[in-house]
């Protein structure tokens, strides 16, 4: 038996007697993903390969939702140190791929996870009053509470810069470092994003079962916190809609018709996409680090282009706030 199945063996003890190995699904660090089976049911196994890793957080960011809120996630079995056993859900996509009507839905689906954990809503069952990272904390989910969100955004972006920093990656770090700065010398660039929800962080197609224009299941919650709706829109519509070749102008108009016909957006919200940009890409690099997807000179060109991008958008922004 290889040391990681045997790891995964160990923790699946602690929740059945009963209980077997299927396969691993995936590896992505700091995650890697097995089918199981408990007392004879298929189900999921997820455990941190790391200490960047933290799936406790992610299954009590689920329990919360499934007693709280309408919005469809797996039923956790299990929760233990570095890891959850959940119930196995066929209606997962296999593909990032989107129509139109599934940008639509995707957006009504993450302003209903908004919605329903939005702090001042009246009929709201899960509430939070500031922002924060998430936790664990006693077995419960908690919130490590920020005081603004422009703190909460250095908090993040400082964290971002660290990690590659400490993982050698001078160059990125160096981007990081000057994206940081920017920010922290700009709260205005924040001001009036709205009030804190759950924010599921990477509601991408991938992670949103659909089915005839309903969200049937919500999957990774692992980026989660608890921030303005708009920073959770712009983290899907970018990655998702805004690639390389351009901006898909259908799907985008689709997810935010979807968006708005559940939610209304804040005030200056299409103003801040840029500084959106800024923190997506700086996350996306510190993942792509993580995963150590690149290495020699693929990395060094990557690393350019990063200093590149960031290096515009700081100068994109600058222009519009002379």
């Amino acid at each position: 038996m290889q040391e990681d199945e045997s790891d995964v063996h160990e923790r699946l003890a602690q929740h059945a007697e009963q209980y077997e190995i299927v396969r691993k699904l995936h590896e992505v660090p700091p995650h890697v993903t097995y089918e199981v089976r408990i007392d004879g049911k298929r189900a999921v196994c997820k455990r941190a390969t790391s200490d960047e890793g933290d799936p406790a957080m992610e299954a009590r960011a689920m329990q919360f939702l499934e007693r709280n809120t309408s919005v469809p996630v797996p039923h956790v079995l299990g929760v233990g140190s570095g890891h959850f056993v959940a119930e196995w859900n066929d209606e997962v996509p296999e593909d990032g791929s989107v129509s139109v009507e599934g940008a639509r839905t995707i957006g009504a689906g993450l302003a209903t996870l908004h919605d329903e954990t939005y702090t001042t809503f009246e009929s709201c069952l899960a509430r939070f009053d500031s922002y924060g990272f998430l936790e664990t904390r006693d077995g419960k989910l908690a919130l490590d509470a920020r005081g603004s969100w422009h703190e909460m955004v250095c908090d993040f972006l400082a964290d971002r810069r660290d990690f590659l920093r400490d993982g050698g990656f001078d160059a990125d770090a160096d981007a990081a470092t000057d994206a940081l700065a920017f920010v922290r010398e700009h709260p205005e660039l924040l001001r009036g994003a709205g009030e804190p929800v759950l924010c599921h962080g990477n509601y991408v197609p991938d992670h949103v079962g659909r089915d005839e224009g309903e969200v049937t299941v919500v999957i990774d919650f692992e980026h989660a916190l608890v921030g303005p709706g708009e920073y959770d829109y712009w983290r899907t519509a970018i990655p998702t809609f805004m690639g390389p070749e351009g901006i898909d102008e259908t799907l985008t108009g689709a997810f935010r018709t979807g968006y708005e016909s559940v939610r209304s957006l804040p005030p200056g919200f299409d103003r801040r996409e840029a500084v959106y940009r800024l923190i997506t890409v700086v996350s996306f690099f510190r993942s792509l680090c993580l995963q150590r997807q690149q290495t020699g000179d693929e990395a060094t060109r990557t690393a350019a282009r990063f200093r590149g991008y960031v290096d515009d958008l700081i100068d994109s922004i600058r222009e519009e706030l002379a």
